[in-house]
């Protein structure tokens, strides 16, 4: 496997970070009955909104790029505070799904947590296959609504 790096976003990435929202979601919105224009529309709106989210609720956090041979492929989000890391967001483009980066990147972001003597946590929706990696590396669910779960990683 290939190892990807990580480094801060810079407005430069938004034409990538766009899409990566958009081709990220896509097969989600494929079913509507709407034109590929509306969906592009939906998806555009989905991207600023969460945008807008993450800038003011966990401003505080790291915004970084997920790159590979230089190529970004996908984004992370982790707010690193006392007593816990918060996992915001791991997202990497479709072609680049399961082939161990995101695991890899996980078990980065554990260890450092594990080193600070902290857990850390992410909130996840049922229907997510990333669900399976979270409970392979040990995180466990804390709390449950009907979209999305709480799930803790203790050491």
């Amino acid at each position: 496997m290939k190892e990807a790096t990580v480094r801060p976003e810079t407005t430069e990435d938004d034409a990538f970070l766009r899409r990566l929202t958009i081709e990220g979601r896509w097969a989600e919105f494929a079913p509507l009955p709407l034109s590929d224009a509306h969906k592009r529309m939906l998806l555009e709106q989905q991207y600023e909104a969460r945008r807008h989210h993450y800038r003011t609720y966990y401003a505080a956090a790291d915004f970084s790029v997920i790159e590979l041979d230089g190529q970004p492929i996908g984004r992370l989000c982790v707010l690193r505070s006392a007593p816990t890391h918060l996992l915001v967001d791991i997202a990497l483009l479709p072609e680049c799904s399961g082939q161990g980066i995101g695991g890899a990147l996980l078990d980065l972001i554990i260890a450092e947590a594990a080193a600070l003597g902290r857990s850390v946590s992410l909130r996840v929706e049922h229907t997510n296959p990333a669900r399976r990696l979270y409970e392979r590396k040990g995180f466990r669910e804390t709390e449950r609504n009907e979209v999305d779960a709480e799930m803790v990683w203790r050491a």
